[in-house]
């Protein structure tokens, strides 16, 4: 399952003595902070409450800058804020306006803070992320490859953030060198941490010294961040790149080269992140070796050793994601070998299928295992995934070399893709997840009229708006053809 998406801890700055109706540009962003605060604390159980607090801040935080335009914390907070309701779903349903126009939104914020400040990591690794945020939406709709400078600008903007760190981070060891050096030659203590912070001495501070910014030193944990980032990123190029060429697959491997050979073991030291370190770089390497496929640079047998190579060495029994990563591999491998079939017939064998059938089994393997994890997130489309395998299985049965397995299981692989539907579209109403739930309920629908039970499909359809593109997305996705809907009374797919 989708990722939560990474925030910079850059600290959030409050200036003391804030007036009831704020004038100096710290006290707006003291009680944008106070809003905020307030926001986070409402969050876990009333998501309405929480998101007016959120909205205020934004408020705050925009009125502000009409007054003080050049203030970079403003800026940078105002943007912040936004993008991080776009990732909370219970939030994103109290905001008016759709997906897209909110990360838009967060966009030109964030690019209005940068061309304040150009250099500041936490400013360019935001809006990195709100750049891949924006084309994972883009490309729900478009297959065009048209969000493919999105992330080529997300990727540049990762390199500039890692180059600014390494930088601070170089700095950082110079002075604490220098530091240590002070003290062995004085026989003290250094005291030079007064130099980063206000020491407070009892008296009124100036007004324009009420508040002081601690400038955290960039340890490795902030470096690996971005390497991550970079690395999900890439990942994400490769599922977005059309007419695969072999330039193009050079340029993918030369960015990952220094990544994954330097940059990820050196910052992984010291930071007990080696398995989310090792889950990323597996992720990686299937989204590469994918693209490998498509140019016809590799062939069924080593895709699959390479997915397995990449995730077996992992112990996933505890960690919900990592198994969802492997079977989001598993199942990748399969919808591009069904494609491959789809401009190329002659690629059709029983070996083929057969490597499909195992992947798939797998991938329903470590769903499974998923779902018994106590902290799994997102169990609905954990569900979800479950029943689209099992159809996936299915019509491996229907295909013109019939493979037995699957041709003579289909009712029960269909009913096991009804359970899981099924199961989905209750959590959904129980969270509150309307896309999910409606989701569910159409796959729902699809398996009944597979089973034989009517056209069912074709009434909730059209109970929903969504309900067509759906029907587009499962057509594409290999859960159902053409023809079998034509079956059911739904003609035009």
């Amino acid at each position: 399952m989708p990722k939560q998406k990474q925030f910079t801890k850059m600290p959030k700055k409050k200036s003391k003595h804030v007036q009831a109706a704020p004038e100096t540009a710290d006290e707006y962003l003291a009680a944008g902070v106070d809003f905020e605060e307030a926001g986070e604390k409402w969050r876990g159980g009333d998501a309405a409450k929480s998101t007016r607090f959120f909205i205020r801040a934004i408020d705050c935080y925009d009125e502000a800058l009409k007054k003080f335009p050049n203030s970079f914390d403003l800026a940078y907070n105002k943007a912040r804020v936004q993008y991080e309701l776009t990732q909370h779903p219970k939030l994103l349903q109290q905001l008016p306006g759709s997906l897209l126009d909110l990360l838009q939104t967060a966009l030109t914020s964030s690019k209005y803070a940068l061309s304040l400040n150009g250099e500041n990591a936490d400013a360019l690794f935001n809006t990195a992320q709100i750049l891949t945020s924006l084309a994972e939406k883009l490309a729900e709709s478009s297959t065009d490859g048209s969000t493919l400078h999105l992330v080529e600008e997300a990727l540049r903007l990762f390199q500039l953030c890692l180059e600014v760190q390494e930088k601070q981070a170089q700095e950082s060891a110079a002075q604490a060198q220098l530091a240590d050096v002070g003290d062995s030659e004085e026989g003290g203590v250094s005291l030079s941490g007064e130099s980063a912070m206000d020491v407070d001495d009892g008296k009124e501070p100036a007004q324009d010294e009420r508040w002081a910014s601690i400038v955290e030193p960039v340890d490795n944990d902030v470096l690996l961040d971005t390497v991550l980032a970079q690395l999900e990123t890439l990942a994400q190029l490769c599922g977005l790149m059309l007419n695969v060429s072999e330039q193009a697959i050079g340029w993918v491997e030369g960015y990952a080269k220094d990544l994954i050979n330097i940059k990820l073991d050196t910052y992984v030291l010291g930071t007990s992140r080696s398995l989310e370190a090792n889950m990323t770089k597996a992720n990686f390497i299937c989204a590469f070796t994918n693209l490998q496929f498509q140019a016809n640079l590799t062939d069924v047998k080593r895709y699959a050793d390479s997915i397995q190579a990449a995730y077996s060495p992992l112990d996933l029994t505890t960690s919900a994601e990592g198994l969802c990563s492997y079977a989001e591999a598993l199942i990748a491998f399969n919808s591009t070998l069904r494609l491959q079939l789809l401009n190329y017939p002659q690629t059709n064998s029983r070996e083929t299928i057969a490597a499909r059938w195992t992947a798939l089994t797998t991938a329903l393997k470590h769903l499974t295992a998923a779902t018994k994890i106590p902290d799994a997130d997102n169990l609905v489309k954990i569900h979800i995934a479950r029943g689209d395998v099992e159809v996936s299985r299915f019509q491996l049965g229907q295909t013109d070399i019939v493979f037995e397995t699957a041709r003579d299981n289909k009712d029960v692989l269909l009913r096991n893709a009804g359970k899981f539907y099924v199961g989905a579209k209750s959590l959904a109403g129980n969270y509150g997840f309307v896309d999910e739930g409606i989701e569910a309920a159409v796959k729902e629908a699809l398996v009944k009229d597979l089973l034989g039970n009517g056209e069912e499909l074709k009434i909730v359809v059209k109970q929903f708006p969504r309900g067509g593109a759906l029907l587009v997305e499962m057509v594409e996705e290999g859960l159902v053809t053409g023809r079998q809907l034509e079956g059911m009374g739904i003609s035009g797919y």
